[in-house]
């Protein structure tokens, strides 16, 4: 009876053994695929426009699964020029400036080997974190300045929520790529962003971090063929964060353990200029009635 409840234990851990295995390899081939990313053939304007006509809000996983739907359906060669190797090229990152209103700097390494490509549109795919935004007026300033060839915002655009009532957002960028470019070895970008209300926490602070950007190399669309399709290269998908790659960001925000004081001075302040007004008023009309008095 003994050895028969041992070999049913037995047999119950290898069964439980040989479910586990087999899910861990399925997630491996799952994130193996995104690796195998090589080009997109895109029909709309913007590579977020047609992820955002099939989703309401951005999700990284999701994200993901529509690049590997948007991959040519010609079989592509790997020797085919226009295929590149995935790497990462972001040189430098960082968050310059004071208060809320920040500049996310990138500097993106160009290989000589792209400047054969007959792709001339760098299309850089900037997923923001929670509690930060960049304003799509200030960026359509900076594309009519030139500095871009082209921008837009996508997700949650509403700039006057606060964090924890918010969305994530998007900013896809489109910059021409010259043979000065080329000859300098990178490019860099300033992107200005804002900083959201934040929730209350403990140490006054919350933390927001950027992971690596989505880079494409696109060819350039031709004016008056708006959805005719495009090719764009991999070059590089934007990794999870991680301590070597990710830039954070401490926005100041209320301390939890305020909110007693503070609703405390509030309420005082609102009863002192409550009873301020009443007392202006009252000393107004006898002020009004004595000069009545005297006229008569």
């Amino acid at each position: 009876m003994a050895s028969q409840q041992r070999r049913s234990v037995l047999t119950l851990i290898f069964i439980c053994f040989a479910i586990s295995s087999t899910s861990s390899d399925q997630v491996g081939t799952s994130y193996g695929d995104f690796d195998q990313i090589r080009s997109l053939c895109i029909s709309d304007r913007f590579i977020m426009d047609s992820y955002f006509t099939t989703h309401t809000s951005l999700n990284d996983s999701e994200f993901r699964k529509f690049l590997l739907l948007q991959q040519c359906s010609d079989k592509v060669s790997s020797e085919d020029p226009n295929i590149v190797p995935v790497t990462s090229l972001v040189q430098y990152r960082n968050v310059t400036g004071e208060g809320s209103h920040r500049n996310l700097l990138t500097s993106i390494r160009l290989l000589p080997l792209y400047s054969e490509l007959k792709l001339h549109e760098l299309v850089i795919v900037e997923r923001l974190p929670l509690g930060v935004f960049a304003d799509p007026f200030e960026l359509q300033s900076l594309q009519e300045r030139r500095v871009f060839s082209d921008v837009s915002v996508f997700g949650d655009t509403n700039l006057e929520l606060p964090s924890f009532r918010s969305n994530r957002s998007v900013v896809e960028i489109h910059v021409e790529i010259s043979t000065r470019d080329y000859e300098n070895g990178e490019i860099s970008l300033k992107l200005p962003l804002h900083a959201r209300y934040q929730p209350l926490g403990d140490s006054g602070y919350s933390r927001v971090e950027f992971g690596e950007p989505d880079l494409f190399l696109c060819s350039s669309q031709a004016q008056n063929h708006q959805h005719e399709q495009r090719r764009c290269s991999v070059l590089s998908i934007g990794r999870s964060k991680t301590e070597t790659t990710s830039v954070f960001w401490d926005i100041p925000a209320g301390i939890r353990g305020h909110t007693e004081y503070v609703s405390s001075l509030t309420f005082a302040a609102a009863v002192l200029s409550a009873f301020s007004i009443l007392m202006a008023s009252v000393l107004s009309s006898k002020v009004e009635s004595c000069k009545n008095s005297k006229q008569s």
